[in-house]
């Protein structure tokens, strides 16, 4: 599905258009004009309709890095946009330094819970316990340490659960 969007003159005498390519957007933009047949020339650019808000919205795409939106990030695969979704809006890195990070950061989907699960069982972590204590192992309270001391970082985009490992 492509995405789809509005660009709001801020010129409150003319009225704005939708569009779905950067081309259509800069053809549009080029011929706009207000009532009184001056050319408008600022927008504000909103997401419509589409599968990309989130990230749309944490890049904070506007009419000065609109070209860039659809050259680079648009059509990014879900596992990446996740990522860069992440170190934008949880970890405050600028666009530019996520970017740089995104090969370094790890996503797990599930719980902090099942991250814990999953990195004893692939680790191999309770083989180096004697057999009839490690039934006495909480899983549960390994999870909230590695949360509470920064080493993984739980995130929720969009209703599905991510644990953030690496940055």
């Amino acid at each position: 599905m492509s995405n789809r969007y509005h660009a709001t003159p801020y010129d409150i005498s003319a009225t704005g258009f939708y569009f779905d390519t950067y081309e259509k957007y800069q053809t549009r933009a080029a011929a706009h004009r207000n009532e009184y047949g001056d050319p408008v020339e600022e927008y504000e650019i909103q997401f419509i309709d589409g599968d990309s808000y989130r990230l749309f919205e944490a890049i904070g795409v506007n009419q000065a890095n609109l070209k860039d939106w659809f050259e680079r990030f648009e059509d990014m695969d879900d596992d990446e946009a996740a990522k860069l979704i992440i170190l934008i809006e949880h970890f405050g890195y600028s666009v530019e330094d996520a970017l740089d990070q995104i090969d370094d950061l790890h996503l797990f989907e599930g719980t902090a819970i099942e991250y814990a699960e999953e990195l004893i069982e692939s680790t191999g972590m309770l083989d180096q316990m004697p057999e009839n204590l490690r039934y006495y192992f909480d899983t549960e309270a390994f999870a909230r340490d590695m949360v509470l001391g920064g080493d993984i970082t739980p995130v929720e985009i969009d209703g599905q659960s991510y644990i953030a490992d690496g940055v």
